[in-house]
């Protein structure tokens, strides 16, 4: 008999315009609310996507990917926030291949030949002037002793903020970038 009561009762609400229904209805109807932070997120998202899309575009992509595979990612800015802008910028440019070595100024058109006028016995590219010159044999060898290990891999003294003062010891001693800010910088 219990059970017979709560069906009708059911299938009279059912059937019939109950309040409830037409409360729901107007609560969907109305325009919801946007969230300011959601929207943020969701423009950095496509902002992020298409930034890696181009960059995986660009013709540096496999160079940087070498030295860092985690690019382009943020990790970059929180390793470089405690440095010099000058710093910073010698970073950019080791990482990018864009430093005035003999390779470089050459394929723009600044010199005539790629050589390397330390040692003049290979181009002068970033691999040549970090790991293998001749002319800078002694400054690395200081470099190898303070950063052991690390001095024999490009990435690691690219990428990590332990070897960067030592790499911009190495730097400022090869005297390489005399028209550059390390120079008038203290060490």
């Amino acid at each position: 008999m219990g059970n017979e009561r709560a069906d009708e009762e059911v299938k009279k609400s059912a059937g019939s315009d109950s309040s409830l229904q037409q409360l729901l209805l107007a609560l969907c109807s109305r325009e919801l609310l946007i969230s300011q932070s959601s929207v943020r997120q969701y423009h950095l998202k496509k902002v992020k996507a298409k930034l890696r899309e181009l960059f995986e575009c660009s013709p540096r992509c496999q160079w940087v990917h070498c030295i860092d595979p985690s690019m382009p990612s943020s990790r970059f800015r929180k390793d470089t926030a405690k440095i010099e802008h000058w710093q910073a910028s010698m970073l950019v440019q080791l990482r990018t291949g864009h430093l005035p070595l003999q390779k470089h100024l050459n394929w723009i058109g600044c010199m005539s030949s790629p050589t390397c006028l330390a040692c003049c016995m290979a181009n002068e590219t970033i691999y040549h002037y970090l790991m293998v010159c001749l002319a800078y044999r002694s400054h690395r060898k200081q470099m190898e002793y303070q950063l052991r290990r690390a001095t024999k891999s490009i990435s690691t003294l690219l990428t990590n903020p332990k070897a960067f003062q030592s790499l911009f010891q190495f730097i400022h001693n090869t005297g390489c970038f005399c028209s550059t800010a390390i120079d008038d910088q203290p060490t």
